[in-house]
């Protein structure tokens, strides 16, 4: 009874492990059982379970992958970076951290474009050619190897993304030798979009600084300032004139289609349309949240100069004596305005009035 007990308990174990094997695993395994149950003792059974339980990992149908230990990073040594680009090493090979130093260490090195070499002459389709020295010029990212006698990419050695653009590896690992075949150069150079040109604009970010984002928004705002002070500066001299003049700002339509905007406006108008360095700068080729012609912007340019020319007649004075003249005026529509006057006789002897302000009064209740 005891070995019936624990033969039915080796069963259940059996059909336990055997759930995870595959189909033909499991049948073998049932006709192991039915082997074991007839003519195998309890004890040889468990230890033919414990072996088929070791053997199970390897007795699977999936592909084990073997382990293999990646090849250790070649540490940096910019010193011994080779000129040549049929002796360098891919980038990829270096360290991850060291990358970015190899490429510093062959920008600051500079491509490879022997002046003085005599190129060697190969016979293509019948003909001797050899590498031009005018090319140089006309692609300056090209490069000589003088050991392989072939062309090179610096830009792309450098930078191309292998993961995005695969392949093509004519001007990059291999190199170019067909001389007779000048159009596969600007072929290689490729759109806005291909593989070198993306390339190249890596290039270009990390050699030029100042072509970064920060430095891009920093340079567009002293040029945005500098087109802002010269539209400040002829707002202020069409402010000036009229305040001179007394002559009045605005006009009764100052829309686009206007035939009179007002003095200011038309003013305005009339600098731009005789002076060009004027013109490129104001009404229609200003911003049209910086235009500069706003009637806020009037009225405070308007303040800036009553200001300052409170400040030169306080100078003016030094010190000295002077009278207040306040007289009160109504205009067409009875409202009261007050004006005040200073007089006052300024270094030379002469009797000066200068205007200060012109008041609304409120009319106080009786």
């Amino acid at each position: 009874m005891k070995k019936r007990l624990k033969s039915s308990t080796i069963f259940a174990m059996w059909e336990k492990a055997s759930k995870a094997r595959k189909i033909d695993e499991v049948s073998i395994l049932n006709q192991t059982m039915v082997a074991s149950s007839t003519c195998i003792s309890p004890i040889h059974l468990e230890s033919n379970l414990q072996l088929v339980l070791w053997q199970e990992p390897e007795s699977r149908g999936e592909t084990s992958t073997p382990h293999v230990e990646d090849d250790e990073p070649m540490q940096a040594d910019l010193e011994a970076l080779e000129h040549d680009p049929g002796k360098r090493i891919p980038i990829s090979v270096y360290a991850v951290n060291d990358q970015d130093r190899v490429r510093r260490g062959y920008i600051e090195m500079g491509s490879c474009q022997p002046k003085n070499h005599k190129f060697k002459f190969t016979n293509k389709s019948g003909k001797e050619r050899r590498f031009c020295r005018a090319w140089i010029k006309e692609f300056p990212w090209i490069e000589y190897s003088v050991e392989k006698d072939r062309a090179f990419s610096f830009v792309c050695y450098l930078y191309k993304d292998k993961t995005r653009c695969p392949g093509g590896d004519a001007f990059g690992k291999k190199g170019f030798n067909n001389w007779n075949m000048k159009s596969r150069l600007k072929k290689h150079k490729g759109e806005i979009c291909s593989a070198h040109a993306e390339a190249q604009e890596k290039y270009d970010r990390f050699t030029t600084p100042q072509t970064s984002i920060r430095e891009s928004i920093a340079s567009n705002t002293s040029q945005y300032k500098a087109l802002y002070k010269q539209r400040l500066t002829w707002t202020l001299k069409c402010v000036r004139f009229l305040l001179r003049q007394g002559l009045a700002f605005r006009g009764y339509d100052e829309s686009e289609d206007s035939l009179n905007k007002g003095n200011f406006l038309e003013l305005l108008n009339w600098i731009a349309g005789n002076f060009e360095e004027v013109a490129r700068v104001v009404l229609k080729n200003a911003p049209r949240n910086c235009k500069m012609t706003h009637r806020d912007i009037q009225q405070e340019v308007i303040k800036c100069c009553a200001q300052e020319t409170t400040k030169l007649v306080i100078e003016e004075l030094d010190g000295g004596h002077f009278a207040i003249l306040a007289d009160e005026s109504s205009d067409v529509y009875q409202n009261e305005q007050l004006v005040v006057c200073l007089h006052y006789v300024d270094k030379k002897g002469r009797v000066v009035v200068r205007f200060l302000v012109l008041l609304m009064l409120k009319i106080l209740p009786l």
